[in-house]
């Protein structure tokens, strides 16, 4: 559920870590967007513990064989809201879509994930 309150991010130990996220219905994922706080409202996360690295593969059901949709660089330079395509020749909707991180910007102890929306067209049955 959004919410856009700076001290409210999913924060896990290490610079790498992942997460599966269960989408309420089969989807053709098309698109990625990362938003995170930043400067001065980004105190509860440092900068240094925004995903950097980001891999995102598709599952059809939970520790099931992965499909690889894309990889990219959330950006700190750039915008806080960041959007990345995914891959476009797809041979099956997605249940399940594994973000993956695979670096952030240098914080050893932590990472934080603010937002993430994912983009798509809902599967027919």
């Amino acid at each position: 559920q959004p919410d856009r309150t700076p001290a409210d991010s999913w924060a896990f130990r290490g610079s790498k870590g992942q997460v599966v996220v269960r989408l309420p219905a089969r989807i053709w994922p098309s698109a990625l967007t990362l938003q995170h706080l930043f400067k001065p409202a980004a105190a509860a996360c440092s900068i240094s513990s925004f995903p950097r690295n980001i891999a995102v593969s598709g599952v059809q059901k939970e520790g099931e064989e992965e499909t690889l949709l894309g990889s990219f660089t959330y950006d700190v330079e750039k915008e806080a809201i960041q959007t990345f395509p995914l891959k476009q020749k797809l041979s099956q909707a997605f249940q399940y879509l594994k973000l993956e991180v695979q670096s952030n910007w240098g914080n050893t102890e932590y990472t934080c994930i603010y937002h993430m929306q994912v983009h798509g067209k809902v599967a027919r049955q």
